[in-house]
């Protein structure tokens, strides 16, 4: 047997760095994945880690797409066992999850000059509404903030923005009584009323609420009682607040889903200045009824950067579709112009996806910093990015298309945006008898993973991570570095990283160390046990039949002969990746990855510290075998 020494193996990983991807591919127009063959909500799991990545299916890509940004969602609905939010790279790789109660709205928001990770988490099975938390996580993955509805009233799921005055406005439903002989219904009948409120995030103290039984009639309701309002338990939900913005002027745009309108309201006195859309459209519309005649939309945001002197421009999600039983027309991302002064509108741009996509519920339209378009379809698994001129760039499914329309995947609204995540925790790490598996939850900065052996024994090298500080710090500083010793180097590629260890390793403990672009050290694995007897005996074997046998090959022969062997394994290193495309090479000996997967035996590695901060499912108090399956099927 020839063995080869560290440098040829870290030259060999390098040369292959991209095979070292423990990620499963994505997908490119799988008909498989879209009809369900790979599950309602198609999954993989991760060696070194127990949080699950999605498998996603691009129906189309270009490269427009991948400009650094990281993309945004909260998964939920009847396929979803794990809700909670969500952050990707811009290949569609995990970056970051973490289990929360039902999560919709999450969002990236700088607030005081830092950047927060926003989400609603509660109850959302109050007649279509919520009752929660607004969560704002910073970089480090810690709850800095967390509101509630002012005055008692339920947090609402279906909106939380920060303002350009840093406060929050946010959605909230109150059950009251209310006159409902205007709409055919009883004098003591009862309403969801649709309010928002405006808070100071630093104390929740309320700034401004308004509820729209004070200044919206029930004459222009688009949708009926159907059978609700008549007591308590049933109210009427008349009017379905599902976005609120405040411009520059302090004044806010509300987007009411029911009356098929935006209402823009004075910030002082609440009255209502002008209505966009429904029965009191106050607009006359210059794209023969296109920009005005939206239906059951959400997430409407004015856009200051195409303002001009004298027109202001609005985006909306306009789902045009209520689901079953109303028309299903296909959903679009409509982009508009107003004049406040000549009151007329236009529409800008609109952006259709290209299969057609109905949205009977929820979705979303962020234009981003360089004019492409973000569409998320909300109660529909997929999400398109457009070029400004509607250009369909890239169309991503996170759930197979035989799921659309049925809730089984969903997310309420999808953002890309810049992120740093800088983890307290430390990299979780796997250990087979031939590979190191890495992954880093929620770490956006590291580039490349060393691989380090150490001939201390386990207990004297591990003694510097006793305590939670040492734990939590970026660089080894009470740890004696001479002890530690480079094997070899990997780029860091996807959510997890496989590092082969080189058989001929000799070390009894290992460690994984993170580090930046710049070579800095972000922080370090928990110290591994490396138990090298069976690889030692079968080296022992073969050494000592060389030395003892009288006809044994020559020292400078079997340098020859190892010499040659890595050769040859680094010429076809080369001509691997360098003839065959990676996502050939993924698809070719993907399967047997699968099973070599699930077959090899894996060792998580956790820290004490790290087990303390992390809840059950992430510390890896598993949940069974059957909630981790990567087919999402029942």
């Amino acid at each position: 047997m020839v063995l080869l020494p560290c440098s040829l193996w870290a030259l060999i990983a390098l040369f292959c760095a991209e095979l070292a991807l423990a990620d499963e591919a994505n997908l490119f127009r799988s008909e498989g994945y879209a009809e369900g063959f790979e599950g309602s909500w198609p999954l993989q799991r991760y060696r070194s880690s127990s949080v699950q990545g999605p498998i996603l299916n691009y129906w189309q890509h270009s490269t427009a797409c991948n400009d650094g940004k990281y993309t945004i969602l909260g998964p939920r609905g009847d396929s979803v066992r794990r809700s909670g939010p969500m952050i990707l790279d811009d290949e569609g790789h995990l970056v970051w999850f973490k289990d929360y109660p039902t999560t919709y709205n999450a969002n990236i928001y700088t607030y005081k000059g830092e950047q927060y990770l926003t989400f609603w988490a509660g109850d959302d099975s109050i007649g279509g509404h919520g009752d929660g938390t607004y969560y704002m996580i910073n970089s480090h993955y810690e709850e800095a903030y967390t509101i509630r509805g002012a005055n008692g009233l339920p947090a609402d799921l279906h909106e939380f923005h920060i303002t350009l005055n840093e406060t929050a406005v946010f959605a909230v439903y109150d059950v009251i009584p209310f006159d409902l002989r205007d709409a055919d219904g009883p004098e003591n009948g009862w309403i969801w009323d649709g309010v928002f409120q405006e808070v100071d995030i630093e104390t929740n103290e309320l700034l401004f609420q308004w509820r729209a039984s004070e200044h919206i009639s029930l004459d222009e309701r688009e949708r009926d009682r159907e059978g609700n309002g008549d007591d308590e338990d049933h109210p009427w939900d008349f009017y379905h607040i599902n976005s609120i913005d405040k411009d520059h002027l302090g004044n806010f745009l509300v987007s009411s889903r029911y009356m098929n309108s935006l209402a823009y309201v004075d910030g002082e006195t609440g009255d209502v200045i002008w209505k966009l859309g429904g029965k009191e459209n106050s607009f006359t519309d210059q794209s023969d009824g296109a920009a005005t005649n939206i239906s059951w939309q959400h997430h409407a945001r004015f856009q200051p950067d195409y303002d001009t002197s004298s027109t202001r421009a609005i985006s909306i999600f306009d789902n045009a579709s209520r689901g079953k039983g109303a028309p299903e027309n296909p959903s679009r991302g409509l982009f508009i112009e107003i004049d406040e002064k000549e009151m007329t509108a236009k529409v800008i741009k609109e952006y259709w996806n290209p299969t057609s996509i109905s949205s009977q519920s929820q979705g979303s339209m962020q234009v981003l910093e360089n004019g492409n378009v973000l569409v998320g379809y909300g109660y529909n698994s997929a999400w398109s990015e457009f070029s400004p001129d509607g250009e369909v760039l890239c169309e991503v499914h996170f759930g197979p298309q035989s799921g659309f329309y049925t809730g089984h995947v969903i997310s309420y609204r999808i953002f890309k945006s810049d992120w740093v995540g800088i983890p307290l925790t430390q990299p979780d790490v796997a250990l087979s008898d031939t590979d190191a598996a890495v992954s880093w939850n929620g770490a956006t900065e590291v580039a490349t993973w060393v691989l380090q052996g150490s001939f201390a024994g386990p207990e004297n090298a591990a003694a510097a991570y006793e305590d939670d500080e040492a734990v939590r710090r970026s660089s080894d500083e009470e740890l004696d570095e001479e002890e530690f010793q480079f094997i070899l180097a990997v780029p860091k590629s996807g959510f997890e990283t496989l590092i082969p260890v080189p058989p001929d390793t000799l070390y009894s403990t290992l460690r994984i160390v993170a580090l930046d672009k710049t070579g800095a050290t972000l922080g370090t694995s928990q110290v591994m046990v490396w138990d090298p007897e069976e690889l030692s005996s079968e080296i022992a074997i073969y050494d000592g039949e060389d030395e003892e046998d009288d006809t044994h090959i020559g020292p400078a022969l079997m340098f020859g002969l190892g010499f040659m062997t890595a050769t040859i394994i680094v010429l076809c290193a080369l001509l691997i990746c360098r003839y065959i495309p990676i996502a050939s090479a993924k698809q070719l000996f993907g399967q047997s990855h699968r099973q070599e997967k699930d077959a090899q035996e894996w060792e998580p590695v956790h820290s004490a510290a790290e087990l303390d901060d992390l809840s059950d499912l992430e510390s890896g108090d598993r949940p069974n075998d059957s909630l981790l399956r990567r087919d999402g099927q029942d």
